[in-house]
């Protein structure tokens, strides 16, 4: 990988860590908010407080991979296909085990999710392990 490309990495992985750990913290947030405040007609902008940091990850991504060559683009749509596919499976199944009594998952968790195994497969493929 260039030199030029390895900061556009490194860039997009701090982006993408700090708006992770937002979503993270204002998930719990909005949820505590929103809880206490039932009645209140603002719990729904509250609510979509987290959009932020995922918006942030969809022009992190974007930009990312306009700086990065055909290779590294490759090696990005094949961690993202895995990830869509990934996460397919996984909620499905996850839904076929609700039925059968599993408790119930907010849908708030499968962007993360998707997000978790576009970052494990991309490792892995550079690893050349998958």
């Amino acid at each position: 990988m260039q030199p030029d490309q390895r900061a556009a990495r490194r860039q997009f992985l701090r982006v993408f860590a700090v708006a992770s750990l937002a979503f993270v913290g204002l998930v719990f947030l909005s949820d505590f908010v929103v809880d206490a405040n039932q009645d209140a007609d603002w719990r729904y902008a509250v609510a979509l407080l987290p959009l932020l940091p995922i918006a942030t990850w969809v022009v992190a991504s974007v930009r990312y991979h306009r700086l990065i060559d055909e290779l590294q683009q490759r090696i990005q749509l094949e961690a993202i296909a895995f990830a869509f596919t990934g996460t397919a499976v996984i909620t499905a199944g996850y839904g076929f085990l609700e039925f059968a009594g599993l408790p119930r998952i907010g849908w708030v968790w499968v962007w993360p999710l998707m997000g978790g195994l576009w970052l494990v497969t991309d490792w892995l493929i550079r690893q050349r392990r998958l």
